[in-house]
């Protein structure tokens, strides 16, 4: 058997493997869990322990804090995102910030950005696909601006939401609070946010919507209100958790109890909360929950391979700045795999050990979480650029060139800005 074999190089060979696994099952659209089940028995069986160590942290995993802060995150955000589309809230929110934003190079900004901070759907890219179509052709932009434009906007405002999946994990992985990374990744964005409207307003005339009749009867104040109306479970969620300081699957639960009563109608109002009961109930994710997961224990299994941290002191030793795999890591790992929690999983496993106390810090954690994020933005097996390139008709090649070069900029803004850390 060759877990008795306990070889550094059956468990060196084990810890590449999995990763191989991991990489290749999610390019051929394996579901993540399969490719992660894979990959920790892989590691169980070349790790070189008794079957009772295996399984004794097997069951520290599934029972720790981060396994249910994780796997109750995601729960919770995945059936607020649910019920705030089926009860027609998420459309009904759209449509009235259409009536507030006249100007086309605003709303194609706005459009994409908005729809992402209230929905983490995987290939979400193409639910703003149609309203970025629309603004552009007023705009006389192209196909490929258009493409680029739904791309962008979308996944700059993902980085920085609350309810981002990846950034749950990124927070309960390294022990920083999400508010933490908030704190660095919302200056890089608001940034890159203003030299991209600068591209757009420049490049482009302006051109107004003119069927603003309902906000001149209502008044600009009412619509406002109605919006914040509609998107009230995501305000509350987010005051609660972040400025508060509540257990951040509570506030969400908070979020879903005000969901339930929106747009609640005077009569048959029981039958219809019963019918929201039943619409929510089928709102969980399970492939999310369980890839969730196996992503800790993955992580743990991960923690305990000695073979792969000597792989990596190796090249630190042989002169490979610390700060250098940082970078390149997880950008590799998001790029390759195009999917930013896998990323995740596979490079704070094996860069955390590594950083001493003193580079626990957003300085060093902030880059690793952003250079995973910019690889799997442009990535050619991301989800969102295969929906996004279909609808619109581009070349892909173009198209993930255009968006590397955002990429490119998001994490030269990182960087920039992790001196000031």
């Amino acid at each position: 058997m060759l877990n008795q074999v306990g070889s550094v190089t059956v468990e060196g060979a084990g810890v590449f493997i999995s990763i191989v696994l991991i990489i290749a099952l999610i390019r051929r659209r394996w579901p993540m869990y399969w490719a992660l089940l894979f990959a920790i028995s892989t590691l169980v069986i070349t790790n070189g322990i008794s079957g009772s160590a295996n399984l004794s942290i097997f069951l520290e995993s599934i029972t720790s804090h981060t396994a249910f802060y994780l796997v109750s995150m995601v729960l919770s955000i995945t059936l607020l995102g649910h019920l705030h589309r089926e009860i027609g809230a998420m459309e009904e929110m759209i449509s009235k910030l259409r009536l507030l934003i006249r100007d086309s190079r605003a709303l194609i900004i706005f459009l994409p950005a908005t729809i992402s901070l209230f929905s983490s759907v995987p290939g979400g890219a193409i639910v703003s696909a149609p309203m970025v179509e629309e603004t552009g052709r007023e705009l006389k932009m192209p196909p490929l601006e258009r493409a680029v434009s739904n791309m962008v906007y979308r996944h700059l405002v993902v980085l920085i939401t609350p309810f981002n999946a990846s950034l749950v994990m990124a927070s309960a992985l390294s022990g920083i609070s999400i508010a933490g990374f908030l704190s660095y990744t919302v200056p890089v964005i608001a940034i890159v946010f203003i030299i991209t409207a600068i591209i757009i307003y420049r490049r482009y005339p302006n051109s107004e919507k003119t069927d603003d009749s309902e906000v001149q009867n209502k008044g600009t104040g009412v619509v406002l209100l109605n919006i914040l109306y509609l998107a009230s479970p995501y305000i509350i969620a987010i005051t609660l958790g972040l400025a508060v300081g509540v257990f951040f699957p509570l506030a969400i639960l908070a979020g879903i109890a005000v969901c339930l009563f929106i747009n609640m109608p005077p009569e048959n109002i029981r039958q219809t909360l019963q019918s929201r009961m039943i619409t929510l109930s089928r709102g969980i994710n399970w492939s999310l929950v369980i890839s969730t997961l196996a992503i800790v224990i993955y992580k743990d299994f991960m923690l305990r391979a000695e073979s792969f941290q000597q792989s990596v002191h190796y090249l630190l030793d042989q002169g490979m700045p610390l700060f250098a795999l940082i970078i390149v890591l997880p950008f590799v790992t998001g790029f390759i795999t195009g999917n930013n929690a896998a990323a995740l999983g596979i490079s704070m496993p094996i860069l955390i050990p590594l950083l001493g106390p003193e580079m626990m810090s957003m300085r060093y954690l902030g880059i690793l979480y952003l250079s995973s994020y910019a690889g799997y933005f442009g990535s050619p097996v991301h989800l969102c650029t295969y929906v996004t390139n279909e609808y619109f008709k581009t070349p892909l090649y173009a198209l993930i060139k255009h968006v590397n070069i955002y990429g490119g900029l998001m994490l030269a803004v990182g960087l920039l800005l992790a001196l000031l850390y």
